[in-house]
């Protein structure tokens, strides 16, 4: 009897120093955990991405639950990606996936990380995938509608821009009128604003831009009447001078004109681009972390 009576002593005692010890951790985690998150908070708040970052990489590692540590992995993706620090975004996100994160939030950072990284295609197909996902808010849908939509204006694949805004659960027949008016305008060839530069200036006039072709002209006359001036007078060193110039600013009249035809048509897709993803942000609630609770303007 005295030995069974010892026995349960002890396995009493033993329990006391387990509870006695957990509720140790938790007074810890709690101490340490809280003002770790508010650091991060306030270094989000100050623009310093990189160190919010760092701060919620740390609150990952002491983390038991696995969704919990995803959730801390994701803010410090996205914390490094606000930094400009696409392969370390790219590294923390890896890890959120490794740790179970959940498929919304990790095919949105995925697409953003794609978009910084100069990825179209992949960043395409991320909004894409949430675009036609019925399991997920409407509001995430037509955001990603609306954002492969963007990626393909801003190659002028208008059609395919079409069909990618289609996807919405939302109305967007105005975004649709965008993109129509956008196919119908007229683009304008290189090639013919490079043949048009043979002219001083007219390359330039072709896609738009007025100013530089009146520059062109005046800057093309003047050093070619200084060239027949000094030819008329024999001056051969300072006509060789000035032929050197009046070459370089001829060339630039023909390679200009075709460079003014390319930034004619990117005006084009990027401002078609900037309408249809015009009014559509998201954000999460970063005081609730580790739950991750997104949120979606449109």
């Amino acid at each position: 009897m005295c030995g069974w009576a010892g026995r349960a002593a002890k396995r009493l005692r033993a329990s006391a120093r387990l509870l006695s010890g957990l509720l140790v951790g938790a007074a810890w985690a709690a101490e340490v955990g809280e003002p770790a998150q508010q650091l991060a908070l306030e270094l989000v708040a100050a623009g310093d991405h990189e160190g919010a970052a760092v701060e919620y990489r740390r609150l990952a590692l002491r983390e038991v639950d696995e969704a919990g540590r995803a959730a801390w992995l994701w803010a410090a993706a996205r914390e490094h990606l606000r930094a400009g620090q696409v392969r370390a975004a790219e590294g923390a996100l890896d890890r959120a996936e490794a740790a179970g994160l959940a498929s919304l939030p990790l095919r949105l950072m995925r697409a953003e990380t794609a978009v910084a990284a100069g990825d179209r295609g992949a960043a395409e197909f991320y909004w894409t995938s949430i675009a036609e996902d019925p399991g997920v808010p409407a509001e995430a849908r037509a955001m990603g509608a609306r954002r492969a939509a963007a990626l393909r204006a801003r190659e002028g694949r208008w059609e395919d821009a079409a069909r990618a805004l289609a996807a919405s659960p939302l109305d967007e027949s105005a975004r649709l009128r965008r993109i129509e008016q956008a196919g119908s305008r007229p683009r304008r060839v290189p090639w013919v604003g490079g043949l048009l530069g043979l002219v001083p200036g007219l390359g330039y006039v072709y896609s738009g831009e007025y100013a530089n072709g009146a520059r062109s002209l005046i800057l093309n006359g003047i050093f070619l009447g200084l060239l027949a001036l000094a030819m008329d007078e024999e001056q051969w060193a300072a006509a060789g001078a000035i032929g050197f110039l009046e070459v370089t600013w001829y060339s630039g009249s023909i390679y200009g004109g075709i460079d003014a035809a390319h930034r004619w048509n990117r005006r084009i897709f990027e401002d078609t681009a900037a309408e249809l993803e015009r009014g559509t942000q998201w954000s999460f609630d970063e005081r609730a972390l580790p739950v991750l609770r997104l949120k979606f303007e449109l």
